[in-house]
């Protein structure tokens, strides 16, 4: 039986001297893989997470929000009392008392699950992770930056115990806090990681959650050329055809590096120029790169609370920014309405604008637009989408992972759009390998050659061994 604290006045009730469960702390936590009584540390959560959730409720409501140091100081003291009343109830009781290192222990674990994931917080903290799937409580599979999958070790003795925690990890890592429940099953959100999390209940067989992370750090064309995604030629036209101000649309599947490209071809972007991104979870990461980036604006859309209102959609952000004097408006991943206003912003002064979206090839690409157009309200023709199509983006950049590496396949130019299609160029091609490799269609001299070259491209590279994959 846990052990819960009574309300303020009342001792509690002493665990029994044996028999306590072993429960052991998550990696990271003080004392590492040490174990601690299964029955204090349940007692000791749910005292603190009752107590801070009224804590954070009680703050709100006077119009005050607590950051994390605020909570993190409660936390503590609320810790802090809990351990004093055991050790008085223990002492009277005659039980045997925690020495200091257990009680350190304790504490931490404590600390650890209420700020953090939990038991997920040893799988969120693993470098070589990119990816954490839970299939129920017990079900749950890692894969690594090499497209390597295994099992992992339980989350949770229960489905229930499972749903508390992803409960826990929506209401109080969340900036707005996030409900999960039969009426909500579903949890969108972005971790203090970096990563994004998505958990569904009720409407699945069992509780599921999958997370994916993102490096941040790996943000240079540089990097990305040395880990093999491109080659020299290709890494001078990126870097050419973003200080140009042309609009680029990377496309691709789920995990394929689409953010990570987007992030280090934005690292090319002048300091300067001032930069605003739109996204439906914060991905990007730019606003950590002061040094490149000084005049940044970050959007986030917001979901809708528990009555239906107060939603902020990508759509609504992409209006908004037409008003905040961008530069450059960037979409994390255009999958919706939102294609019509990142279209009007790349043809309304925007130059440089860049988005992602989900499409197998670069020629999918325009197709994936147009069906995205067809979904907003206005319900424009595929002619007219065309057509705006042709006239807002300059290229398509196709990424894919092969064998464990990303790689550039395809670079497409448009060039043009009729009624029926939109005009491109395929200018970089898949190889028997996997690689981009020239294709032997040239990039238009005028104006596209000219902008490129005066803005740093090298097209002999395009023809030399050392500036292209000789396989």
């Amino acid at each position: 039986m846990s052990e819960f604290l009574p309300p303020p006045g009342s001792p509690p009730e002493a665990p029994a001297p044996t028999g306590e469960t072993a429960a052991t702390a998550p990696a990271g936590a003080p004392g590492g893989a040490d174990t601690l009584p299964k029955e204090l540390l349940e007692g000791l959560l749910e005292h603190l997470r009752g107590e801070l959730a009224t804590w954070i409720e009680q703050e709100n409501r006077a119009g005050r929000r607590p950051a994390d140091p605020e909570r993190r100081e409660r936390a503590r003291a609320v810790i802090g009392e809990w351990m004093r009343s055991l050790a008085q109830h223990r002492l009277a009781a005659g039980a045997p008392m925690l020495d200091a290192s257990a009680e350190e222990r304790l504490a931490g674990t404590a600390l650890a699950y209420a700020f953090g994931t939990g038991p997920w917080e040893r799988f969120l903290n693993a470098p070589e992770l990119t990816d954490i799937h839970i299939n129920g409580c017990d079900d749950v599979w890692l894969v690594d930056r090499r497209g390597n999958k295994w099992r992992g070790e339980p989350v949770a003795a229960s489905n229930d115990e499972l749903i508390e925690q992803i409960r826990w990890v929506g209401a109080t890592l969340d900036r707005t806090g996030r409900r999960f429940d039969v009426s909500s099953p579903v949890l969108n959100m972005r971790l203090p990681n970096g990563g994004r999390l998505h958990a569904v209940m009720a409407v699945s067989l069992v509780p599921m959650v999958t997370i994916r992370l993102h490096d941040p750090d790996l943000a240079r064309l540089s990097e990305l050329r040395s880990a093999g995604m491109f080659d020299r030629a290709i890494e001078s036209f990126f870097g050419a055809a973003v200080r140009a101000g042309f609009n680029i649309v990377v496309c691709g599947g789920m995990g394929a590096g689409k953010t990570t490209l987007v992030r280090s071809l934005l690292n090319e972007v002048p300091p300067q120029e001032r930069i605003i991104t739109v996204e439906d979870e914060l991905e990007l990461g730019l606003h950590h790169y002061a040094d490149l980036h000084p005049d940044i604006g970050v959007l986030e859309a917001r979901a809708p609370n528990v009555e239906g209102a107060g939603a902020f959609p990508l759509e609504a952000l992409l209006r908004e920014c037409l008003r905040m004097h961008a530069d450059r408006i960037v979409v994390g991943e255009v999958r919706g309405p939102e294609v019509l206003g990142m279209l009007l912003a790349m043809t309304s002064g925007q130059d440089g604008s860049l988005c992602t979206i989900h499409a197998n090839s670069t020629a999918e690409a325009f197709e994936r637009l147009t069906m995205y157009a067809s979904l907003t309200p206005q319900q424009f023709s595929r002619a007219f989408t065309y057509r705006l199509v042709g006239s807002a983006v300059d290229f398509v950049v196709h990424v894919e992972a092969i064998g464990g590496t990303r790689r550039i396949t395809s670079i497409r130019e448009v060039v043009g759009s009729t009624d029926t299609h939109v005009l491109s160029n395929e200018v970089w091609r898949p190889s028997p390998g996997g690689w981009a490799v020239p294709s032997g269609e040239p990039l238009r001299a005028e104006p596209t050659l000219r902008r490129l070259t005066e803005a740093g491209f090298d097209p002999a590279l395009m023809n030399r061994p050392e500036g292209w994959w000789d396989r």
